[in-house]
């Protein structure tokens, strides 16, 4: 499923939402014995799993922008073609993580804004010790107040169709951006 334009911003949580129930029943099964909690207990093995599946998508995945690869903006898939941007890398993360017993409630897309003022997306990974990133830009697997990005939104937990915006609070049915127009 390709998502495309502004249309595909409003609809993106329509493809998490599928994502989230794409699972195999026995992952699914997995993932509620797991945690029905806001988060998941961070052991060694699921930092391993985070890791693995991290260095995995990011080594896998070609970055290209969706401009390049469509030819227009705004683009949320995933990336089957082995080439993605940042918001695919983070979708195929969520799909692989909950396929892999985690609770897709504790896997949220998330939208920032980087230090150099750039919008980009990753996945977060709620747990015990607080939130993790997993992040295109590197095959570390860091606590999101160390990476220096700030939350515009954030794909709700309890209803994946819908997202947050980190400024007002606002549920949305698509990421929102809130960034000053150059």
């Amino acid at each position: 499923m390709v998502l495309a334009g502004r249309r595909g911003l409003a609809i993106a949580a329509l493809l998490l939402a599928t994502l989230e129930h794409s699972c195999s029943a026995q992952a699914m099964a997995k993932s509620e014995k797991v945690s029905r909690s806001s988060h998941v207990v961070l052991t060694a093995q699921r930092l391993a799993v985070l890791r693995q599946v991290n260095q995995h998508v990011n080594s896998t995945i070609t970055e290209v922008s969706d401009l390049e690869q469509y030819g227009r903006e705004d683009v949320w898939t995933l990336p089957a073609s082995g080439k993605g941007d940042c918001e695919d890398f983070a979708l195929l993360k969520r799909k692989l993580l909950a396929e892999s017993g985690w609770p897709a409630s504790t896997l949220l897309v998330t939208a920032v804004q980087t230090a150099a003022g750039e919008p980009h997306a990753v996945l977060i990974a709620r747990t015990d010790k607080g939130d993790y990133a997993l992040d295109n830009k590197t095959s570390a697997i860091r606590p999101l107040a160390a990476t220096g990005y700030v939350i515009l939104s954030q794909q709700s937990q309890k209803f994946p169709g819908k997202w947050i915006s980190a400024g007002t609070g606002e549920k949305t049915d698509g990421p929102v951006a809130d960034l000053p127009v150059r």
